[in-house]
Formats: C-alpha cells, structure tokens, sequence
C-alpha cells in the first residue's frame, strides 16, 4: 500500500535545493554501489548509519561534513514525516532500477524535489510522481525503481529506519522524530 500526502508548494524544498546546488554530491564507488545501481550514481545518507568498515552505529560521515545540508533536511523531516526514522537517502538524478530496501525496517518516506520532469517512482507497477508530494510505503517489502526519463535536476529524500544488526551500539544522537527539534 502506497499512501499519498498533499503537495506542497515548491518553496518549502528551496533553502535545501540552493544548499545542494552549491555542493556536489558524492558520487558512489564501483565498491560502495547497491546491486544493480548506475555506477558512479550521487547519493548520501544522512542521520544514524553503521560505519561499512567498522560496523559503528552513529552519525554518518556526510551528517558530519555537510552539517547545513543535515540540518535542513531535519527540518523538512520534521514537517513531512508522520513517523520517526533513523535515516535518510539522498538522491541526486539517480534512476533506480527495480529493487527492494532490504536494510529498511517498516515504512519509509519519499519525497523529491528540484527542476525537473519524468523520472517518477514506480511501486508494484503503479506509477506515482512525489515531487514535492511525499508518499509512504514498506520499500522493505513493495518493489520500486523510477522510469528512465528524467530531464533536469531531481533530488530526492528518503526517510527511514535503518536495519541495525542487535544490539544496537550506544549512539551519541537520539532517533529523530517528527517532534525532535534539530
């Protein structure tokens, strides 16, 4: 099941478009690409994460070096997400192919955002465009990918809650919350 939230107007996605548009997002490595993603594809995850080399739970590495960038989508977060999460994905201009988030755990919420058409997400076949309407599903369990038509710049936000192997570490920062403050 895929529930759809109301759009918002594009203003309330600017200060974040405009940080973004000033950084470039990392690009993954052939080593840390997921299965099956474009080589070479920009994302980042933002929020609570385990290290890939030394299985830490906390802060991610971007969370750190992009502290605006973290910030802001915290407040986005806040206003967006009906449910608290660990994690987000940041996505820029990538078009996924069919897959599953087996590191999620329950809902997740995605949201995109910038100058651009196309590149609309498709859940379980049913095509759903989420720019700047978010739309909550279990991307654990609904396979999803995005139609490869995408012209100009799209981002993306996926909140989450990361599978973290138990038990969890002790993690400096709490869990966000839609009520948490940043």
């Amino acid at each position: 099941m895929v529930e759809i939230h109301k759009t918002y107007d594009k203003a309330l996605f600017e200060p974040l478009h405009q940080l973004l548009l000033n950084v470039a997002v990392p690009t993954k490595s052939v080593d840390s690409n997921r299965r099956g993603f474009p080589l070479k594809h920009r994302a980042m995850v933002l929020g609570v994460t385990r290290g890939r080399y030394n299985g830490v739970v906390g802060l991610s590495y971007c969370s750190k070096k992009y502290p605006k960038i973290y910030a802001e989508v915290l407040k986005l977060g806040q206003l967006l997400c009906p449910f608290p999460f660990t994690s987000i994905h940041l996505n820029n201009n990538v078009i996924c192919p069919k897959h599953l988030d087996s590191k999620n755990v329950g809902r997740s919420m995605l949201v995109s955002f910038g100058d651009y058409e196309g590149c609309n997400i498709v859940v379980q076949g049913v095509t759903y465009d989420a720019k700047h309407t978010p739309l909550i599903f279990n991307g654990a369990e609904l396979e999803h990918w995005n139609t490869d038509d995408l012209k100009g710049n799209k981002y993306s936000l996926v909140f989450y809650n990361a599978k973290f192997p138990t038990p969890i570490e002790p993690v400096a920062e709490p869990l966000i919350s839609p009520q948490s403050t940043p």
